[in-house]
């Protein structure tokens, strides 16, 4: 569906004012199973309303606000010149310009000071306060009447700008700092897993160039989202491309074989970009595609490939340890190391009600069967922190009988 198209079946949607404002609108009946498609789909309201290099500034503030536990109570401020340099930037001399922002005869990139980097987060920051989200759901549905509310995406409070003025009146910039936090329609959401799934985003995909590597990091936010859906992480490559906003270079390619080649190796290139990082993400084809597919297989294509391609299958597979996003896991407590103590002599196996002797032998199975934190919790469906809270006997509800059985027979352990 087209993000902007609003239809009754539709829980989401775009509204231009042009004048001042942007609403994404969030329609109708609200079910947070719904909200990482919404959330993820927001970022075309970004991208096509202010650019890429506007969506990744949001990207950055998401990451920065979802770590924390209690976002939505306290004003967060980020220095533009940290953001500099996780977004790559900071020893950067020579900057990409995109094609509609360069004249006909202009070199593709340009020189660009600290000051006037500084200055274009500023800007960017100004233009995030322009989006506005619009809640609407049902407060009396047998009566037909709705709830709307309506709120900033992100409360930014102040844009200060640090500067040494000189005598020629332009002033050099030191830095700028940001104060923010997310908007009031964060409450509906707060600590709700999928967001927490922000801070897996690797510094590596944040250093990628919005423009000429929009693949791979189109690639690289969409992996980490999605897959709070789609567990299996299978998609069909026609799929995937029009997921990541490249519908339109599908319709393109399909009677153009220029296009079509330029497709497939940009896909291709992305893949491979991101598959060189140090937590790297993946796209593995089914086994049995053609060997023309693979990009080192030096193998003629055939007539109509293209068609053939885009109905081709694979998985798509996030990092699987991400150790500096990740706290250390504290020493096993003393408590831990009795129980297990006293396993030995009178118990075979711990008692399962107490959290701690639980949490202890789910951290001693996982670490037997070689697997990490993150990719156990996506196998039994949880977020890494709450697994994470689980081992360390601190999870802060009563265990739900079905999510033990579950991670019971995963571990191949009884319930005794």
């Amino acid at each position: 569906m087209d993000f902007w198209e609003i239809s009754e079946t539709s829980l989401n949607g775009g509204k231009d004012f042009s004048k001042g404002r942007v609403e994404l609108q969030i329609r109708d009946r609200f079910d947070l199973t719904d909200f990482a498609e919404i959330a993820y789909q927001a970022k075309e309201v970004i991208a096509q309303k202010f650019g890429e290099e506007i969506l990744k500034l949001h990207y950055a503030l998401a990451i920065i606000a979802f770590r924390k536990p209690e976002a939505w109570r306290e004003e967060i401020t980020v220095s533009a010149s940290k953001l500099l340099d996780d977004f790559g930037e900071a020893q950067k001399r020579n900057h990409y310009i995109r094609k509609a922002n360069r004249s006909q005869d202009s070199k593709p990139t340009q020189y660009l000071s600290k000051t006037e980097k500084l200055q274009q987060i500023s800007h960017q920051a100004q233009l995030l306060r322009r989006i506005e989200v619009c809640v609407r759901e049902w407060r009396y549905k047998e009566k037909n009447i709705l709830s709307v509310r309506m709120s900033h995406l992100w409360d930014i409070f102040e844009i200060h700008e640090i500067v040494q003025p000189s005598l020629d009146g332009k002033d050099t910039f030191i830095d700028v700092e940001i104060t923010f936090r997310p908007g009031l329609w964060f409450n509906k959401f707060a600590n709700h897993a999928y967001l927490r799934e922000f801070g897996y985003i690797t510094s590596e995909a944040l250093k990628l160039d919005p423009y000429r590597e929009k693949l791979a990091l189109r690639l690289a936010y969409f992996t980490v989202f999605a897959l709070q859906q789609h567990k299996s992480g299978r998609y069909q490559i026609e799929t995937l491309l029009t997921r990541i906003g490249y519908g339109k270079e599908i319709v393109a390619a399909k009677t153009d074989r220029v296009a079509a080649l330029h497709l497939k190796r940009s896909f291709d290139r992305g893949l491979k970009t991101l598959g060189n990082f140090e937590s790297p993400y993946r796209f593995d084809y089914d086994p049995d595609v053609p060997d023309w597919v693979h990009p080192d297989r030096k193998v003629k294509k055939p007539n109509h490939w293209f068609e053939t391609w885009l109905q081709l299958n694979g998985t798509l597979r996030q990092p699987e340890a991400l150790p500096k996003r990740l706290k250390p896991e504290p020493e096993q407590p003393q408590q831990a190391k009795k129980t297990r103590c006293k396993r030995k002599s009178a118990q075979p196996t711990p008692n399962l009600a107490e959290p701690i002797a639980f949490g202890q032998q789910v951290r001693e199975a996982r670490k037997a069967m070689g697997e990490s934190l993150r990719v156990m919790a996506k196998r039994v469906e949880i977020s890494p922190s709450q697994l994470s809270q689980i081992e360390n006997g601190c999870y802060p509800r009563t265990l739900k009988p079905s999510l033990k059985t579950k991670i019971l027979e995963h571990l191949g352990l009884t319930d005794e």
